[in-house]
């Protein structure tokens, strides 16, 4: 990087999703400025919006939450079981005629049972991002957190499995989320880089 002078963006960040891509297993990689950041876009990506609510759990890092903040819309807390992780037994006591989506966090790399989440998310026809901020390569029915959801993202942050200082990637098999009409531009994710 130092012998190119490219310090963002370019062809380092294009062979860092590429790498990424692969090693989760997922088609559609967008790397971001921030964890945070990757958090807003995928929840404007889902549609959240102005008076919207969105469920999730009351013991992550305040961007999780912040993020819902960010989009105009109300997070609803439930609490966490013996693992740290959100109550499943518990979300769909949350559940009202506003909530849009679910963002699970796969807290200290341990992951949530997604089987059960996307059942109450497709019952209810629900959004599920997952922030998988510290719980990249753990797995679920051996999927990679992140893959179970409509869209999942990861950080960079110093204290992360690997670190760009900062950084941020949000994560999708769902074309059509990742050429999402964001922030009123008409292009796909792929510009969130240029923030």
């Amino acid at each position: 990087m130092i012998k190119s002078s490219e310090f963002t963006l370019g062809p380092h960040v294009d062979k860092f999703e590429k790498a990424f891509s692969k090693f989760i297993g997922v088609k559609n990689c967008i790397a971001t400025n921030s964890g945070t950041d990757s958090l807003i876009l995928a929840l404007k990506s889902l549609s959240v919006k102005k008076d919207d609510e969105v469920i999730t759990v009351c013991n992550s890092f305040y961007a999780t939450a912040g993020a819902i903040v960010a989009c105009g819309a109300k997070p609803v807390f439930v609490d966490c079981d013996e693992r740290y992780q959100i109550d499943i037994n518990k979300i769909e006591k949350a559940i009202t005629k506003k909530t849009k989506a679910i963002v699970v966090v796969h807290y200290l790399g341990v992951p949530v049972d997604m089987p059960k989440v996307m059942s109450i998310a497709k019952k209810h026809k629900l959004f599920v991002l997952e922030d998988c901020a510290l719980s990249l390569g753990a797995k679920v029915d051996n999927i990679h957190t992140g893959l179970h959801g409509h869209a999942g993202v990861f950080s960079f942050y110093p204290v992360k499995h690997i670190t760009s200082a900062e950084g941020g990637m949000v994560i999708t098999n769902n074309k059509k989320l990742a050429n999402k009409n964001v922030m009123g531009h008409d292009v796909d994710l792929k510009w969130c880089k240029l923030m």
